[in-house]
């Protein structure tokens, strides 16, 4: 009778503990909540259930099976990523922050980020939102005060009022061309926001406030727009105004770079930089590579790189030239993987 027992738990816990059903009508699968959208093939991460926040490192799946059928995963729902506890007046209250999650990494699936998804998950310090995220709703990361940085994808149109409230250590924000709607309040408080570079070629009216309480931050805009910025309200909030102008980067395989807001990755771009110098551009190496070579509008800067760090800033009309390499093929140390190589090689084999 014991043994029969310890084979029925043993079962319950294989069948509920990877795929349970959820008391709303969605279902559980690796510890993630799902609910069913309208299209009937495709489905929205949501809350998980009382006192069982999300926590850690979390990677959102592109589709999860359930019942022997396979869904999308294309929404991150309301509230889904907040500590909710409480059902006040039919509607899901947070009563204290969610501090257990650290990173989020949402699939190439997600087209939307909904209201409050992400609503005060205040140890919340890094997210990657994939590009074909459309839209991001209202009060989508408020309170989420160690989020330092946002990348907006190239097609996204539309930020929802209070989407990012509170985010005070939040540093540059870059608007993609795409976007043409800004809700109210919505980096309302981002203290430490240093730049603001907007991409847009037509400037739009944002909701009330969007940008209140950042007046340290310039604003970063084509030289033809800046004149409608200081004159359209909330808009002027952001009374250092700079020009963008072109600068070239190229980078190549095996890592990025990043600088002024702005990440570049196995790219030839014609950006948009400020008139003056960035900050410090940082490299960033994938597994297993290693920084190979710096130039500066021809100039080989690469010896002025510490800890994959250039202190001293690209200026716009410029021209930055990036390579990676793959750690140890550079066997004569001369700082560019080529024949000499195979050459020194060789001779270290046959001991000459």
């Amino acid at each position: 009778m014991e043994r029969k027992m310890r084979l029925f738990l043993t079962a319950a816990v294989m069948l509920f503990g990877v795929t349970k059903v959820y008391a709303n009508g969605g279902f559980i699968v690796d510890g993630m909540a799902y609910e069913v959208n309208d299209d009937g093939v495709s489905v929205s991460l949501v809350w998980k259930g009382v006192n069982e926040p999300y926590s850690g490192d979390v990677v959102v799946p592109a589709s999860v099976e359930h019942d022997g059928k396979t869904y999308t995963v294309n929404n991150i729902g309301y509230l889904a990523f907040s500590h909710v506890t409480r059902l006040v007046n039919g509607s899901w209250t947070v009563i204290k922050d969610n501090t257990s999650i650290t990173s989020v990494t949402l699939p190439n699936t997600i087209t939307s980020i909904g209201n409050a998804g992400f609503l005060s998950c205040e140890s919340l310090t890094k997210i990657v939102i994939p590009n074909s995220v459309l839209t991001i709703g209202p009060s989508a990361f408020s309170g989420c005060k160690n989020l330092s940085e946002i990348n907006f994808p190239e097609a996204l149109y539309s930020i929802g009022s209070y989407a990012f409230s509170g985010c005070t250590s939040l540093k540059n924000i870059v608007i993609p061309e795409g976007v043409s709607k800004i809700g109210s309040y919505a980096f309302n408080g981002c203290t430490s926001l240093e730049g603001v570079y907007t991409y847009v070629n037509e400037v739009f009216a944002t909701g009330t406030k969007a940008f209140q309480g950042c007046t340290n931050a310039v604003l970063y805009g084509k030289e033809e727009l800046l004149d409608t910025y200081k004159q359209t309200e909330d808009w002027s909030v952001l009374t250092n105004v700079e020009a963008l102008v072109p600068l070239t980067v190229a980078c190549g395989n095996g890592g990025s770079v990043q600088m002024g807001g702005f990440t570049y990755s196995a790219t030839i771009a014609s950006a948009q930089a400020s008139s003056g110098e960035h900050g410090d551009i940082c490299f960033s190496p994938e597994e297993g590579w290693e920084l190979s070579m710096v130039k500066l509008n021809g100039e080989d800067v690469t010896s002025q790189v510490k800890d994959n760090r250039l202190p001293s800033g690209v200026s716009a009309q410029s021209s930055l030239l990036v390579t990676f390499r793959p750690m140890g093929y550079d066997v004569n140390r001369d700082g560019s993987v080529d024949i000499s190589d195979v050459v020194t090689l060789v001779n270290f084999i046959l001991g000459q």
